[in-house]
């Protein structure tokens, strides 16, 4: 486990903790369920944040030979 693990845990209580006291749902479960979804959410981007990870990858990981074929370009074409 890591430590910006801990951060996304801490938003979900916080989360947990709103959604119970402060919004006045009805039924009070919603307002948990929002809560914890809100939560989450924040500490997520906090964690993402303050340790550096990307939130969504730029997609899969060029190998050197695609980068060789891809800066070539239209040589091979002529």
């Amino acid at each position: 486990m890591k430590p910006h693990h801990l951060i996304v845990g801490l938003g979900a209580i916080l989360g947990i903790i709103v959604g119970g006291f402060v919004w006045q749902t009805e039924p009070a479960l919603l307002g948990w369920v929002f809560g914890l979804g809100l939560g989450l959410l924040g500490g997520a981007f906090v964690a993402a944040v303050t340790s550096g990870t990307a939130l969504a990858s730029g997609g899969a990981k060029r190998t050197r030979r695609e980068r060789e074929w891809l800066m070539r370009g239209d040589e091979d074409q002529k």
